[in-house]
């Protein structure tokens, strides 16, 4: 009966270990390599990185920058606040405006665009070692298009996780991988 008692305090302890565990971190930094093999009749290789800062339990502040070359350079930057509203202790729906910057880089010269966007997706924690998420995003100004994206993360630890992600910027397929450090 003592043996079945402490391990039933013990598992009830556990409960919310796990659960916090499972919990969808809004703080991180990710970076890593970014490829569309047919944007706009370039090849583009380059940078992904993303970041998140929570400010409460539901409000964050996230940003991000891509800088891809070929015989042209696309670099964009985009930052702003964003709410988060949770479903279950594992699923979010998120939504932010952002500022978004947009820069094309051609050998005679370039073009910038800065305007206004919106973004929102779902983060899910399928299991301890695995999230999976999804984004739209829809940007406004003289370089207008809809984007949206498809990821998958696996935990290597709690604090650290690889990230592979699709991505159609603008109509083109591109695919991306990140290591995301969250603290």
């Amino acid at each position: 009966m003592k043996t079945t008692l402490s391990s039933l305090l013990a598992a009830g302890l556990m409960v919310p270990a796990i659960a916090s565990a499972q919990n969808l971190n809004y703080n991180y930094v990710d970076a890593g390599l970014a490829f569309y093999p047919d944007f706009e009749d370039e090849t583009f290789f380059g940078l992904d990185a993303t970041a998140s800062f929570a400010i409460t339990p539901d409000i964050f502040v996230f940003g991000g920058m891509k800088y891809l070359t070929d015989d042209v350079d696309l670099i964009a930057f985009h930052i702003g606040p964003g709410y988060r509203f949770a479903l279950d202790p594992r699923t979010d729906i998120y939504g932010g405006l952002t500022l978004e910057y947009q820069e094309v880089d051609y050998d005679n010269g370039s073009e910038d665009d800065t305007a206004l966007g919106i973004r929102g997706g779902l983060r899910h924690r399928l299991t301890q070692e695995v999230e999976l998420g999804g984004q739209i995003r829809a940007v406004t100004g003289d370089f207008d298009y809809v984007g949206f994206s498809a990821y998958a993360q696996y935990f290597v630890r709690p604090d650290l996780g690889l990230i592979g992600e699709l991505d159609v910027y603008d109509g083109n397929l591109g695919l991306i991988g990140k290591v995301r450090f969250a603290f």
